[in-house]
C-alpha cells in the first residue's frame, strides 16, 4: 500500500490504516510505503506497527531536505553563510555594473544568489525521485505481488507509472472527486490508464474519473470503512441537554481549500447573531491556519477558540462525539467524507454540504441536512433549525447511525472486497504477461 505524505491527522490516513490492519489481520503480508518520512509518534504509524503492518519509508535525512520548506530554509541559510565571500564578489561586481550604493549591491547579490540557489537546487521537491528510489528497494526487499496506491490528485501518478514498467499490477484508489475547475488532475489520462483497477470512492467520483480524467479501466466503487465504535463500547449519552447548557456543534476536517471553511465561519456568525452562546469547534490542522483565523477576526469571532488543531488519538474523537450535538461539514470537494462517516456512526445529527458522494449516503431531511457547497446562509439556517428543535437533533441522529448500521462500512466486508478486487488484477496480470509474479 503506497501513500504519498501521511499526516498526523486526516480521512485517507485513517481509512488506508485501517484497511491494512484488517488485511493483516485476515493473513495476508501487507506493507505501507510513504514516501515521505513520518514521525514515531504518527497515530497511524503506531496502529500500524502495533498490528504487525511493515512500514518502508524515505529516511528522515532525505526525505526534509527533499521536501520539508523548513529544512530547505534552514539548508539555504547554510548555505549562504558559507558562500559569504561569493556574496561579496557579486555585490562588487554588480557595484561596478549598475553603479548603485554599496547596501543595494549587496542585497542584489545575496537575494540574487538565494533564489538561484531554491530554484535550481534545494527548492524542487524531491519527493517523486526518492519515491521511485523507495519503490526500486521495496521490490527487490518485499516483492510485492500487487500495489494499492491510495492517491489524491496527481501526487502518485509516477507510482503507477514505475509499476506499469515493471509490470506489477496496480489498483489505484482516488480519494477526491475529480473536478475540472481546479487543475489538480492535469496529466492524468495518460498515467491512470495504465493502473490495472482504478478504485472510485462513489458513484459520482467515478463519474468525474471516467469524464474529467479521461479513465477507460475498469472502475469499482468502494464503501467507506469505519469500524463501529458501539462495538468497542461506546454510547451516546441520551440524556437531553439542559435549557442553559450551550449547543456544541463540530466539524473534523483538515484546514485546505476543499474543506470549505470560510463558508463554515461565515455560517457562524450568523447563528451567532441569533445564538451567541453556541459552542463551534474544528478540529484539525492545515496550510490555511493563520488565514482562517485572520478571517474569522475579521468576522469578530474568536479563531482560536473554534480551530482547537487535530486529535491525535482514536480515543479523543469518541470523546468529542460525546459531546457533540451536530456535526457540520462545509465542503465544496469531496470523495467521500470520512469524517462524515464517522458522524453517522456515532448517531449524531449532521448538517453537511451535496458534493462529491455525499448525497448517496445523506437524504435531506431523512438522515442528514443538506446544502449547496459554498451557501453559507443555508448552512447557518439549517443549524439553528437544529438548534430549535431538539427532536429533530434525536430523530436525525438515530436515522444517520441506522444508515450507518445498514451500510457495509465494517472492516471484515471492506477487506473482503478488495480482496476481491486484488485477486482479479492478479489474473489480469497474469492474462496479460502469461504468468503470476511473486
Amino acid at each position: 500500500m503506497i501513500l504519498y505524505d501521511p499526516q498526523e491527522f486526516g480521512g485517507l490516513e485513517e481509512y488506508a490504516t485501517t484497511l491494512a490492519v484488517g488485511l493483516r489481520q485476515q493473513g495476508h503480508q501487507v506493507s505501507v510505503l510513504s514516501t515521505t518520512w513520518v514521525p514515531n509518534h504518527n497515530q497511524y504509524m503506531l496502529r500500524l506497527r502495533q498490528n504487525g503492518v511493515t512500514i518502508a519509508q524515505v529516511p528522515k535525512w532525505l526525505s526534509r531536505p527533499g521536501s520539508h520548506w523548513p529544512t530547505k530554509e534552514k539548508i539555504l541559510a547554510i548555505c549562504m553563510r558559507v558562500l559569504t565571500p561569493l556574496v561579496y564578489l557579486l555585490a562588487g561586481l554588480v557595484l561596478l555594473l549598475r553603479r548603485v550604493s554599496w547596501e543595494q549591491s549587496l542585497t542584489s547579490a545575496r537575494n540574487g544568489l538565494q533564489g538561484y540557489l531554491m530554484r535550481q537546487y534545494i527548492g524542487p521537491d524531491r519527493r517523486e525521485a526518492l519515491g521511485r528510489l523507495l519503490l526500486n528497494w521495496w521490490r527487490w526487499r518485499w516483492r510485492p505481488d500487487i500495489f494499492h496506491i491510495q492517491g489524491y490528485t496527481s501526487t502518485l501518478l509516477f507510482a503507477i507509472e514505475w509499476a506499469h514498467a515493471h509490470k506489477i499490477p496496480v489498483v489505484y484508489e482516488e480519494h477526491q472527486t475529480p473536478d475540472a475547475q481546479f487543475n489538480w488532475w492535469q496529466g492524468f489520462q495518460q498515467s491512470i490508464n495504465k493502473a490495472t483497477t482504478v478504485v472510485a470512492v462513489s458513484e459520482k467520483s467515478a463519474e468525474a474519473l471516467r469524464v474529467v480524467c479521461g479513465v477507460t479501466q475498469p472502475i469499482v466503487v468502494r464503501n467507506p470503512l469505519l469500524p463501529d465504535p458501539m462495538a468497542s463500547g461506546w454510547h451516546r449519552n441520551g440524556k437531553p441537554r439542559q435549557a442553559d447548557e450551550p449547543v456544541r456543534v463540530t466539524t473534523v476536517a483538515r484546514l485546505v481549500v476543499a474543506k470549505g471553511l470560510t463558508y463554515l465561519l461565515e455560517a457562524i456568525a450568523q447563528v451567532r447573531a441569533t445564538y451567541p452562546a453556541t459552542q463551534f469547534r474544528v478540529y484539525g490542522d492545515g496550510v490555511l491556519r493563520e488565514e482562517l483565523l485572520a478571517y474569522a477576526d475579521q468576522l469578530g469571532l474568536d479563531g482560536k477558540d473554534i480551530f482547537v488543531g487535530a486529535f491525535t488519538r482514536r480515543e479523543e474523537l469518541s470523546q468529542i462525539m460525546a459531546q457533540t450535538d451536530i456535526f457540520v461539514m462545509s465542503s465544496i470537494l469531496e470523495g467521500q467524507p470520512l469524517g462524515m462517516v464517522e458522524a453517522m456512526a456515532y448517531g449524531c445529527p449532521i448538517v453537511v454540504t451535496s458534493v462529491g458522494g455525499i448525497p448517496e449516503l445523506i437524504e435531506d431531511g431523512v438522515n442528514g441536512l443538506l446544502c449547496q457547497p459554498g451557501d453559507s446562509a443555508c448552512l447557518a439556517q439549517k443549524i439553528r433549525t437544529l438548534i430549535e428543535d431538539p427532536a429533530l437533533r434525536i430523530r436525525l441522529g438515530q436515522a444517520a447511525r441506522q444508515s450507518y448500521e445498514r451500510g457495509p462500512f465494517q472492516p471484515t466486508a471492506v477487506c473482503h472486497h478488495f480482496n476481491s478486487i486484488y485477486q482479479e488484477a492478479l489474473q489480469q496480470e497474469h492474462l496479460s504477461h502469461g504468468s503470476f509474479r511473486g
